[in-house]
């Protein structure tokens, strides 16, 4: 992995210094044989890093002045099994038994990321670039799975939904490089963000369950665990319900390809 990482930059600089050497789109208004060039101020982008997650993370951007811009994002994950199973079930679970909770979930994900982005090269969006980020997140999770002991001593299982929605900000660190009169290439260096996060999830068994098949379960629910949220997990008749609140935070990195008009 970091020998890729190293190759992908080598080839992102050298890609930098020939667009810096070879462009010639305007940055100014040009009158040429009569007919005033402006420069292109729009461009749409689609990530690539981030499609082998079946994440699409789409941009517009437009040039206000020439230092600065202001570009949506939009990205999502259509509704699906759950990524990285045993890894999650590795942070959520305190107990070998529960390790098949997220055997049959599904999992899907929407984002919005405004962005105002200040370019430090030759602007009109191309050139390095700071930009402070809001990012609002939802995960739509549903079919993740609870098994307990019945009063007849058979396992039975109670299957859980909900959604969890997150909110942060951040600081992105960029670079954005024409590739040719319309195409261009926007590499997302690094772009921390941080928040807070809230979930609410619950499940309805098909019967009314005991006081005692209430215990059962609770005590599954106690074995979850999360790393620097609090968790709220409450088994009563009619299944079961789960709160979550707690810091949320990430890292936005990546490239995309995009056209400029």
């Amino acid at each position: 992995m970091k020998k890729i990482l190293l190759c992908l930059t080598a080839v992102l600089f050298n890609v930098f210094v020939a667009s810096s050497q070879t462009d010639t789109i305007a940055t100014t208004s040009v009158s040429t044989d009569n007919e005033v060039v402006l420069p292109k101020k729009n461009n749409v982008k689609v990530s690539l890093t981030s499609l082998v997650f079946k994440n699409f993370q789409f941009q517009y951007e437009r040039s206000l002045t020439k230092r600065i811009g202001f570009v949506f994002g939009y990205s999502f994950i259509p509704k699906g099994s759950v990524p990285f199973k045993s890894q999650i079930n590795d942070l959520t679970s305190s107990s070998s038994d529960t390790k098949d909770m997220f055997t049959n979930a599904e999992l899907g994900y929407t984002a919005i990321t405004p962005e105002v982005r200040f370019y430090l090269g030759k602007g009109y969006g191309k050139g390095f670039y700071i930009a402070p980020f809001y990012r609002h997140l939802q995960y739509d999770i549903t079919d993740i799975n609870f098994t307990y002991t019945s009063d007849l001593g058979a396992q039975e299982d109670i299957a859980m939904g909900g959604k969890l929605s997150a909110n942060t900000f951040g600081l992105q660190l960029g670079a954005q490089f024409n590739l040719g009169k319309h195409l261009i290439l926007d590499w997302w260096i690094v772009g921390p963000h941080y928040g807070t996060s809230k979930g609410d999830f619950a499940g309805v068994t098909s019967r009314l369950l005991t006081p005692t098949e209430q215990a059962e379960l609770q005590k599954e629910l106690d074995k979850i665990e999360l790393p620097l949220s609090d968790v709220n997990a409450k088994a009563n008749a009619n299944g079961a319900t789960i709160n979550i609140s707690g810091p949320w935070g990430g890292v936005r990195s990546g490239i995309s390809l995009g056209y400029r008009f």
